[in-house]
């Protein structure tokens, strides 16, 4: 999977997505695939997993966010 289509489908998945505020998650195929404090630990418990996948990381606000 490329991460153009991790990136659609962090987009277009904001509900499943919620449950993980405040958190940095690494989306692998379709799916969240690991959580953490940190973008390194996240990273790092990925790579693991999935060695030889590019993960999308990326960290998941509390509350509501406004982006200009």
């Amino acid at each position: 999977m490329s991460v153009s289509k991790a990136f659609d489908w962090y987009v277009n998945n904001p509900k499943e997505l919620k449950k993980y505020a405040g958190k940095h998650v690494a989306i692998v195929d379709n799916e969240v695939a690991g959580t953490g404090d940190s973008a390194k630990e996240v990273y790092d418990k990925v790579k693991k997993r999935y060695p030889g996948k590019t993960p999308l990381l990326c960290y998941i606000p509390e509350g509501e966010t406004l982006i200009l």
